[in-house]
């Protein structure tokens, strides 16, 4: 568990200098729709490797007889296949269900999945995942399934892109 806490520190400090290697800035992406609705961030479009940082199903509940839990997942993603429209990935991470009334859940989740970049604006994107996962408390109980996301992502362009497009 102390691992566990060190690495959820770590990773969003190693956010930033991913960023700075990258011809765009980092993805915002926004899942309306698939089992497990939220936001989430990726660290560049252009680079084959990315992180990707998300937080869905988020419930939380002033009565004591509901359960409040929050699903958070932190992933690096290996983009086997990048065209100029279409990017495929495939991707291993990290899993924590935290439910507040009950036992904390933490386990594995491989990501895959593609980015569509369909509009004019090539920062702009339609997103397709699906993704197994396993969590558990190591007490009890334990979870085994497959979530399912679709939404769009948005990449802020770097500040070389930006002075292009004014010129």
């Amino acid at each position: 568990m102390k691992h566990t806490m060190r690495l959820l520190f770590l990773l969003p400090l190693l956010f930033p200098s991913l960023i700075s290697l990258a011809q765009t800035g980092p993805g915002i992406a926004l899942y309306p729709t698939g089992t497990e609705t939220g936001l989430g961030l990726r660290t560049s479009k252009d680079t084959r490797w990315a992180l990707d940082i998300r937080a869905t199903r988020a419930n939380f509940y002033s009565e004591k007889n509901k359960t409040s839990s929050f699903v958070s997942e932190v992933s690096a993603v290996c983009r086997v296949v990048r065209l100029e429209k279409v990017r495929f990935h495939l991707g291993l991470g990290y899993r924590g269900d935290w439910n507040f009334n009950e036992t904390h859940k933490h386990g594995v989740v491989m990501p895959v999945g593609v980015e569509a970049f369909p509009f004019p604006f090539q920062n702009a994107g339609l997103f397709f995942e699906a993704a197994p996962f396993f969590v558990s408390d190591f007490d009890k109980s334990s979870q085994l399934g497959i979530r399912t996301v679709a939404g769009f992502v948005f990449y802020i362009p770097s500040q070389a892109v930006l002075k292009e497009l004014i010129k």
